[in-house]
């Protein structure tokens, strides 16, 4: 998942990059190797640019929540809406007082290593409003 301005960058770079080398394998003898790794670099192409489109959507405040049914299942989401709120990594560390390389490595662990206080107080910084209903 791309998480930054920069990533996307590096992911445009990366599309161009195998774009040529699969123009290069386009000009070679057709063969079984040519052929799996034109579908190789296919496949990558593939794969970043859907990385690419969903970074555009989170940017442009497109996120679909899911029913969450466990707290444990917030985490890989945290990412996704401090994007879609327009808060860089830089931004967040701000208001948490911490440096972007700890909220790049939560973010590297989608927050699994977090603890329930750290999540809630990440959660009020991005600006979301959480509802916990327990049940028994």
């Amino acid at each position: 998942m791309i998480k930054s301005d920069a990533q996307r960058e590096r992911t445009v770079a990366q599309i161009e990059g195998f774009r040529r080398a699969l123009a290069q394998v386009g000009q070679e003898k057709p063969g079984k190797r040519s052929t799996a790794i034109r579908g190789s670099y296919e496949g990558m192409i593939r794969q970043l640019e859907d990385e690419l489109h969903e970074y555009d959507e989170l940017k442009a405040g497109e996120l679909k929540l899911p029913r969450i049914k466990k707290l444990d299942e917030i985490a890989p989401f945290i990412a996704k809406m401090r994007i879609v709120k327009g808060v860089t990594q830089t931004e967040l560390a701000r208001r948490l007082g911490v440096s972007k390389q700890v909220i790049s490595r939560y973010e590297e662990s989608d927050y699994q290593t977090v603890s329930l206080t750290r999540l809630q107080e990440i959660l009020d910084a991005i600006g979301i409003t959480t509802l916990v209903k327990l049940s028994a």
